[in-house]
């Protein structure tokens, strides 16, 4: 069985479930940390997955020698606390969602990468478009927009549907794009995603401050494909 875990904020994984029991024994997965496998309905702490935590030999041999109403106290005890140690390990403590100013600068760390990289098709196209015999300047400029926008759409859709669920702005800034579980998302979502920004844009950009106020720091076009843009 493989698991995967997230810890200071980052989803790892996948290991082996005796690599993840020596993690969490060594101390380096603390018991507030999630993880998930194949099966389960959606992350969990450590702490909530009988099956990692450590066994402790003592507990159970004084458990074994305590009568009936000793051991069903205990548990009644230990049931309580566990459910107040999940309430306050949350998914939202685990994962760090990326701030305004984060997401600000990877965006014109991209939009400087796509300015020359169009820039240099633009003028090959163009010597290519005119050396081929069209000498009309508008049909040069709108082949150039469409090749832009394509060269936009397939930039940030298979960047951000990579392994790495970033384009290269977002790495040099130590972000990515998952879904709502902290999962890669597909090319069909981050394309939809993608062309999202545009209603975002349409409504005086308003779609992209709604980072700053939504609980999760998504934008408009974040919750139509169901993302979120995490540390």
């Amino acid at each position: 069985m493989k698991w995967h875990y997230s810890h200071d904020g980052t989803q790892q994984g996948p290991v082996t479930e005796d690599e993840i029991k020596g993690m969490i024994s060594a101390g380096s997965i603390k018991p507030s940390d999630l993880v998930w496998c194949d099966g389960m309905a959606g992350w969990e702490p450590v702490s909530s997955v009988a099956e990692l935590m450590p066994q402790a030999p003592a507990e159970a041999v004084a458990a074994s020698d305590a009568t009936p109403s000793q051991v069903g106290d205990s548990h009644a005890v230990a049931a309580a606390s566990m459910s107040a140690y999940v309430e306050d390990s949350t998914l939202s403590q685990a994962v760090v969602y990326s701030g305004f100013w984060r997401r600000v600068a990877a965006s014109l760390i991209d939009s400087v990468i796509l300015g020359v990289v169009g820039a240099i098709l633009g003028v090959v196209l163009g010597v290519a478009m005119v050396s081929g015999g069209t000498d009309d300047t508008e049909v040069v400029e709108l082949t150039g927009n469409v090749v832009g926008i394509f060269l936009g759409w397939l930039y940030y859709a298979l960047m951000e549907s990579s392994s790495k669920q970033a384009t290269i702005g977002k790495m040099v800034m130590g972000i990515k794009v998952t879904d709502l579980e902290g999962n890669q998302i597909s090319f069909a979502r981050a394309s939809g995603r993608h062309f999202g920004k545009i209603i975002s844009s349409l409504i005086l950009a308003i779609g992209y401050l709604m980072m700053l106020w939504t609980e999760k720091k998504q934008t408009l076009h974040d919750k139509m494909a169901g993302c979120l843009v995490v540390k």
